[in-house]
């Protein structure tokens, strides 16, 4: 993602349509389970598009961008994040087309899951559980949980539709033209929702992991069932095929040849929260970077290429649990969202994230990564355009770079201040020659304190 002036501007146009039915109930999913996900300026984004839903939009019901920002009292990048987010979470789909008169876009809403849906689905319950906390999500799942009554002792006299309504049966037999059509242009079609891992679709090759396992006892069909949750972990964790195998197959209950998923769970959790061994030098495929030389030449040192190396082998998580350990620290699970929330925009590849991570952690010697810091600098380098792990390199010298400190001359008077003779150095007070009337004065004088102090005894 580039910077949003560049991607959106304020005068460009919108229109608004939505994909499925949108209710009240869909309003308390967004509130409750959605809102913690996505925050609370993309939850009034969506609320507001919402309002501005056209049922027949046409081009000329078109409006700028600027009315949003007005509505929600925003500015442009933090409507282009809080979009950015809603897509993300399968809330919309955005399309944009170029006309003589300018760019517009249209925003197409889609219903939130439903609440049996959003508790199946591994990273949204996953994130919702890291955004609230084990108390709060349980309270969550109790309040949309659907409990049946016991029908043991009851006796069931519900009436069926024809029992209460009368239907004229030649209508039926030759229902009018009008009923025909209708029925038509109400064909039930499954909006097709904005897939949540389709990334992780992308780079992971299943068919590959499937001919991995074949040589374990794990249920095939079984691994298909907890297709998406694979690939939770694989996005989250940056789990190769070949690793997500071996997990798969040490979280195999031997007796019954079934994926034990919460061992399964716990395998990972361990390994990439508890473990202390792991190795710095990792084995990866090698992409066609500069060259040593080359860096050499742009100014890196040889601790600068090796950090520009090992960025590119590891994800954000394995990263951050390296420089954690190597500190004698571990990752909070605070640390964790605010690294799924930057991957999840999208905005920088994984060895961008690292050399961020580095920056906060090793330069900076921040205890832990602070939102709002990383936020700040990530919004800096895409303002510079960094897209590798050299030019964030690059930002970070560039930072740290001694600035000139230009002396400038204050013209006019400057007062001075003059101090007394008796102040200044090497000063002896001058001798001065005592008359004879001021020597009797004195020894009067003594005399007179002597017989006071004899009288006070």
């Amino acid at each position: 993602m580039q910077n949003a002036f560049s991607n959106l501007s304020p005068r460009d146009g919108f229109l608004v349509t939505k994909a499925n039915y949108l209710s009240d109930f869909d309003r308390q999913i967004l509130t409750y389970l959605y809102q913690p996900l996505m925050g609370v300026t993309a939850f009034s984004l969506f609320l507001t598009l919402w309002t501005e839903i056209v049922p027949n939009p046409l081009l000329s019901d078109q409006k700028p961008h600027t009315t949003l920002l007005a509505l929600l009292n925003i500015d442009l990048p933090d409507f282009y994040d809080s979009r950015l987010r809603l897509e993300a979470l399968g809330l919309l789909k955005t399309y944009t087309r170029t006309v003589p008169e300018g760019r517009y876009f249209v925003y197409e809403l889609y219903a939130p899951q439903a609440p049996n849906a959003f508790f199946k689905d591994d990273l949204l319950s996953l994130l919702l559980y890291e955004a609230v906390g084990e108390e709060r999500f349980n309270v969550l799942k109790d309040k949309f949980r659907l409990r049946v009554v016991s029908k043991k002792d009851l006796t069931e006299i519900t009436k069926n539709f024809l029992e209460v309504f009368h239907v004229n049966s030649a209508l039926l037999d030759s229902p009018p033209a009008t009923i025909a059509e209708t029925k038509s242009e109400f064909q039930v079609k499954v909006a097709n929702r904005p897939s949540v891992t389709s990334e992780a679709e992308q780079s992971f090759d299943w068919s590959f992991f499937k001919q991995q396992l074949k040589s374990s006892f794990v249920d095939d069909k079984q691994v298909d069932e907890n297709h998406q949750l694979i690939l939770t972990m694989h996005q989250l964790y940056g789990i190769s095929e070949l690793e997500m195998a071996q997990y798969i197959g040490e979280s195999v209950n031997v007796a019954t040849n079934q994926l034990d998923v919460k061992a399964f769970r716990q395998l990972i959790a361990r390994q990439f929260r508890g473990q202390s061994n792991l190795t710095t030098e990792k084995t990866a495929v090698t992409r066609k970077n500069l060259s040593s030389q080359e860096l050499k030449k742009a100014g890196f040192s040889a601790s600068d290429q090796k950090l520009i190396a090992v960025s590119r082998q590891y994800s954000p998580v394995e990263f951050l649990q390296q420089l954690k350990q190597q500190q004698g620290g571990y990752v909070a699970s605070s640390e964790e969202r605010v690294l799924e929330r930057l991957v999840k925009r999208q905005v920088f590849p994984n060895s961008v994230i690292n050399i961020l991570i580095h920056y906060m952690i090793n330069v900076r010697k921040m205890p832990t990564l602070n939102q709002s810091y990383l936020d700040s600098v990530a919004n800096g380098w895409l303002q510079h355009h960094v897209t590798t792990p050299e030019a964030a390199m690059s930002e970070v010298k560039e930072f740290y770079k001694p600035k000139k400190v230009t002396k400038k001359r204050t013209r006019g008077t400057t007062r001075q201040e003059t101090l007394p003779e008796w102040a200044q150095e090497g000063f002896k007070a001058p001798k001065e020659a005592v008359s004879n009337e001021q020597e009797l004065a004195l020894q009067k004088s003594l005399k007179a304190l002597k017989t006071l102090r004899k009288g006070g005894e």
